[in-house]
């Protein structure tokens, strides 16, 4: 397990509920920050946690919830190099400045890159962990992917330094990793793949693992489904149990055969979702906990 692992897949696929699930899991054995990328904090909310600003950190039991995002890290950049508060704030709001950023494109992604590389620095030191509910899986690949066109753009001096270390950090197995999240779905599991081959082979990334969301636990055998068949008002619902879980059991195979470990998360049938089910959840994610 890497000091710091990033969430993501397909949308929809449940990744704010899985990294919180996970987040609460890790407590249980030391210092763990929850953060994502978007200021939604939906993961956060998830837990009952209220952040009022971006910078705000609400700690329970042995979990922080933070928050990053690009503008409030290359804030944070500007006010770092230029430590005067008033000229940081002009050069921040100056039309020059927003030509700048833009003409480098890659300079917000590239700060996001490092507040992660700190981060994991930051939790290891006292054998901590950190999860970041991230975006989506294809936004999160073009992040992964700047440090390898930076070094292209200046392929020696400082900025090729720096890129370089960034590349060093993602392909660490153990400071950084990335859960890929899939539900049992066609277009979830090839998405899933699809990203794994481009974190592997194109990025290097060295740690990768899945998450199966939402698996139903099986219920009948292929015997009770014949006998259910003639029962007009539950046919039609037990055939469908029965054929996510025949995905589920398709899906894993796939994620497997791709080299992947998979953790398998179970269907939860209930009108709430909040810290009790996040609880359950993070009970079926004990494999990823180092003991």
């Amino acid at each position: 397990m890497p000091h710091l692992v990033v969430v993501t897949g397909k949308g929809g696929t449940g990744k704010s509920s899985v990294a919180a699930a996970l987040a609460l899991a890790l407590s249980s054995r030391g210092h763990t920050v929850l953060a994502d990328l978007e200021q939604g904090r939906s993961a956060a909310r998830l837990l009952g946690i209220q952040c009022k600003g971006p910078r705000d950190v609400s700690a329970i039991a042995h979990l922080e919830v933070r928050s990053f995002t690009p503008r409030l890290e290359l804030e944070t950049f500007i006010e770092r190099i230029v430590p005067i508060r008033m000229i940081s704030r002009r050069m921040l709001r100056s039309h020059t400045f927003g030509y700048v950023t833009a003409a480098l494109p890659g300079l917000e992604a590239f700060l996001m890159l490092e507040r992660m590389r700190q981060l994991a620095d930051e939790v290891a030191a006292v054998k901590g962990f950190a999860v970041i509910d991230a975006s989506a899986s294809g936004s999160m690949l073009e992040l992964f992917s700047v440090p390898q066109r930076m070094r292209e753009l200046a392929p020696s001096g400082t900025l090729n330094q720096l890129a370089r270390a960034a590349d060093e950090f993602l392909q660490d197995p153990r400071r950084f990793g990335v859960l890929l999240m899939a539900r049992p779905e066609r277009l979830a599991v090839r998405e899933a793949l699809e990203t794994l081959a481009t974190l592997r082979k194109v990025l290097g990334i060295g740690y990768i693992g899945a998450v199966l969301n939402g698996v139903p636990t099986p219920l009948w055998t292929a015997a009770d489904l014949a006998k259910i068949h003639q029962l007009t008002s539950h046919r039609h619902l037990a055939l469908r149990r029965w054929q996510i879980r025949e995905a589920a059991r398709a899906a894993r195979q796939q994620l497997e055969k791709a080299g992947l470990e998979v953790i398998e998360l179970p269907m939860l049938y209930t009108a709430e979702f909040a810290r009790p089910q996040l609880e359950i959840l993070a009970t079926f994610m004990s494999p990823l906990v180092p003991a």
